[in-house]
């Protein structure tokens, strides 16, 4: 068969790329997980203004990303986005944060996915088997269904996304027929002075945490059909869904214990957090169905940033930067196929470890890896913004100053608020004050570093594929 470089043209529409932005943000697990945390250690009950802050912030840089994304012809993301603004170099050097930071992403969920699975098979047919086992089976199949293309993806997302929305939903609507916890329905929750109370700041780290991925809308560009108006449409549907499910469910969460309530039970049983008040409101199948699909949006997150990190590997093919061959699309799914199995062969690496290591799945592989991937992501999207404002600067391209100035600035120094809060709260974040993770901002500071004085060598010595990487716009 004739090895092909294309992806699939014409095959997703704004809401099946939207599946895989929200899929990969996992609701349900960002709430069960995320939302309980910001609720025991951050600023309690107004934990769903944070969510609403937050979702301000990244609707904020959204506005620049997506009218950037209009002078965009590649499927390469972040590292794409900041070439054209801030120079080859720090392109260079992003794309190899970004491969580090999405790699992180997915061994943290791979063993919240064994933890997981293995407590809910434990506690339904009593075995107990290894976490890894677990992690070893969902990589088979994210590997067997990531090579089907993403229009297949789109579909199987799109069902468990749903599920584990309606679930929510279910609760959410629940609690408001019922009229809420010991104190009733309140609005407080939002109101500034329960959202400024407390640690604020932790909660909003918690929240942006939660929405990792959502900026993935722009990796699937080549496949998008009319992709100028269907990646804008899906980068503002996926931050605004989110944002509206996260502050409900949240909220609903607080209210259904109590607003002065929420805060202790979260501290004194965040396992039950939520499970005691779903039984309570929604009864106790409600709560079994949750905890299976607990499991299942874990393993959708996984299937989504794998299709995410395996389209950042088939670009870094194609521009020259790896290996030519992740370029090469299958033949008959027209899916980057060989991308896919070195990105399956990452994971099982880093599962096998962390495995040798005996690492525990819950307090070393998801705490301290989703904390490096946080740390990335958010640093990435902060060059982004200065990518956005730079690359406008030389060229307005008749677009208005609100979107490519105005709400990158904005966005830009609320992601550097965030990152200083993530990086400060590190142990929170992470779970544990190891010298190592705490060393995690200047272990990606120094791969970034790597990517940019590797960009150098490659103009110095490979002056033909400097020119290629990112040579679609304009020389900068």
């Amino acid at each position: 068969m004739t090895a092909t470089t294309e992806l699939k043209k014409n095959t997703l529409g704004p809401w099946q790329i939207v599946f895989f932005v929200i899929a990969a943000a996992a609701p349900l697990t960002s709430m069960l997980g995320g939302a309980t945390g910001a609720i025991a250690i951050g600023n309690g009950a107004g934990t769903p203004g944070a969510y609403v802050i937050a979702g301000i912030i990244l609707l904020l840089f959204s506005f620049g990303y997506s009218t950037m994304s209009k002078f965009m012809t590649s499927s390469g993301a972040f590292y794409s986005y900041i070439a054209h603004g801030l120079g080859r170099p720090l392109g260079v050097g992003s794309a190899l944060l970004a491969v580090v930071s999405y790699t992180a992403i997915q061994l943290a969920l791979y063993g919240l996915f064994g933890f997981f699975a293995n407590d809910l098979v434990k506690s339904h047919l009593g075995a107990d088997l290894p976490w890894y086992l677990y992690a070893l089976l969902a990589a088979a199949l994210v590997q067997f269904l990531g090579m089907r293309g993403a229009e297949l993806n789109g579909r199987f997302l799109g069902f468990f996304m749903a599920a584990e929305l309606l679930i929510l939903l279910i609760f959410d609507i629940a609690v408001v027929l019922r009229g809420g916890g010991p104190q009733g329905l309140s609005l407080q929750p939002f109101m500034p002075a329960t959202v400024f109370h407390g640690a604020i700041g932790v909660s909003v780290m918690f929240a942006l945490a939660s929405y990792v991925g959502f900026e993935a809308t722009a990796l699937y560009r080549e496949e998008a059909r009319d992709p100028e108006r269907t990646i804008p449409t899906a980068t503002y549907l996926a931050v605004g869904v989110i944002t509206v499910f996260y502050a409900l469910s949240s909220w609903a969460v607080v209210v259904a214990h109590g607003v002065n309530a929420a805060a202790g039970a979260a501290a004194k049983d965040s396992a039950n957090f939520w499970f005691t008040v779903n039984t309570q409101f929604a009864g106790a199948f409600s709560t079994s169905v949750m905890s299976v699909l607990l499991v299942t949006s874990i393993f959708a997150s996984i299937l989504a940033f794998h299709n995410a990190l395996t389209r950042y590997l088939y670009s870094l093919g194609r521009e020259g930067l790896l290996w030519e061959a992740l370029s090469h699309t299958h033949p008959i799914y027209a899916s980057p196929y060989k991308a896919g199995w070195l990105q399956s062969a990452m994971a099982l690496a880093g599962i096998l470890l962390f495995t040798v290591l005996r690492a525990d799945p819950f307090l070393v592989v998801f705490n301290w890896m989703s904390a490096l991937a946080t740390i990335g992501i958010v640093g990435l999207q902060l060059l982004v913004c200065a990518s956005i404002i730079r690359f406008f600067q030389r060229d307005r391209r008749g677009q208005g100053l609100g979107t490519t100035l105005v709400a990158p600035v904005l966005a830009g120094l609320g992601l550097l608020y965030a990152l200083y809060l993530v990086i400060s709260n590190l142990p929170i974040l992470s779970g544990t004050d190891s010298p190592l993770v705490r060393s995690f901002p200047v272990l990606l500071l120094l791969v970034l570093l790597a990517g940019v004085g590797a960009s150098y060598w490659i103009r110095n010595n490979r002056p033909e594929l400097y020119q290629r990487f990112g040579a679609l716009l304009d020389e900068v």
